[in-house]
Order: structure tokens, then C-alpha cells, then sequence
């Protein structure tokens, strides 16, 4: 059974950003994955690398659609983004200074980070982006 399961519960309805969550939701599925067959601290480097890369790329394409609309809660919804980002390279960094990284906490926050963000802010977005 995958760690993350997609559902239509964190489907927002905007083909774009759905398929960019699921792309995510993978990603943090492969993760866990080589962490449960012992490989997590082997993988973790790169898992976060593409992750940041990944993560840079469907938030600016959320933003993109938000500044092309106008969206009241752009500024907000960037700082989330913004957040995220850092966390991720702080985790990084961290991997990097040789320090001891708890995978299943790192598979865990990306998850419940994840789901938060899908179920309430992108949920809102995907209103505002849904043709009138």
C-alpha cells in the first residue's frame, strides 16, 4: 500500500494543478518507498533535489495563473509556497552539513504539508481559476 494515496479528495478540479499534485504525491511515494527498503539515507539527497526542483517549477506555474487573474490571495498563498521552499533547503543543507536526517519525519511533513496545502489553499485558487 503507497504512503500517499491520491484521492478525489485532493483532486481541486484544475487539470493543471492536479496533475502537478500528483507528480508530488509520486515523488514523495518514492521516497518513502526507498526509505522503507533501506535506502532513504542514500536517496534523501536526491529525493530533495528533484523535490525543490519539482516544487520551484508548479509554483510558478500556480503563481503565473494567480497574477494572470488577479487572485486577492496571492500574496499569501506565495508566502506558503515560499515557506515550503525554504523548509526543503534548510532539510537540504542540513543533508549536506552531514547531519543525521529522520527520513520517515521528512516523508511525513512533505505528506501532511502536502495535504494541507491541496485541501485548503490550492482548493481556494482553483475556485478562483474555475471559468464563471
Amino acid at each position: 500500500m503507497a504512503f500517499f494515496t491520491w484521492s478525489d479528495e485532493l483532486s481541486v478540479g484544475n487539470a493543471f494543478i492536479d496533475a502537478d499534485h500528483k507528480k508530488l504525491v509520486d515523488m514523495v511515494n518514492k521516497f518513502h518507498d526507498a526509505m522503507s527498503q533501506g535506502k532513504g539515507g542514500a536517496v534523501v539527497g536526491i529525493v530533495l533535489d528533484n523535490l525543490i526542483v519539482y516544487t520551484r517549477e508548479h509554483f510558478h506555474r500556480e503563481e503565473v495563473a494567480m497574477e494572470k487573474i488577479g487572485y486577492p490571495l496571492f500574496a499569501e498563498h506565495k508566502r506558503e509556497h515560499d515557506k515550503l521552499i525554504q523548509e526543503v533547503q534548510d532539510l537540504h543543507a542540513s543533508l549536506a552539513a552531514g547531519k543525521t536526517m529522520l527520513t520517515i519525519k521528512v516523508a511525513k511533513f512533505l505528506k501532511d504539508w502536502l495535504t494541507v496545502h491541496i485541501k485548503e489553499t490550492d482548493q481556494l485558487l482553483s475556485k478562483a481559476l474555475a471559468p464563471s
